[in-house]
């Protein structure tokens, strides 16, 4: 069974919780699925919902230095040749589907798209549009 780990963006602090970080908080994925919420254990009513903090999940797999892959991380793929991936949820999962193969463990994280989007070559930015 896949683990299951999420980690998050925060939009105002401009800075990423990892997710040990974020159950340390004891915050949980928002029902929309779109943030996050700390629920009050004394009153449901005194939880606050956190949109400001944008969830990542974990793919379940690890690039070649040992490292979690998450959604929004820019890998270095040497698969099929220099090229870099932005790893991003689809329809019917993460587009990562060269990597599940063994792949992964020829990729290097080297940054995400929300602190190091100068890595994002121009193609990949116009395909992100």
């Amino acid at each position: 069974m896949r683990e299951i780990k999420v980690r998050a963006w925060d939009t105002k602090r401009e800075k990423m919780w990892s997710a040990d970080e974020m159950g340390q908080d004891q915050l949980t994925i928002s029902p929309d699925g779109k943030g996050f919420v700390n629920v009050s254990g004394i009153d449901t009513r005194l939880s606050q919902y956190a949109n400001h903090l944008i969830p990542l999940q974990f793919t379940g797999l690890k690039d070649k230095n040992n490292k979690e892959i998450y959604e929004g991380d820019i890998l270095l793929n040497d698969y099929y040749g220099k090229s870099q991936i932005i790893v991003k949820w689809i329809t019917d999962g993460f587009n990562v589907n060269l990597l599940s193969k063994g792949g992964a463990k020829k990729c290097e994280i080297i940054g995400n798209i929300y602190q190091n989007s100068e890595l994002i070559q121009q193609s990949t930015k116009e395909g992100m549009k």
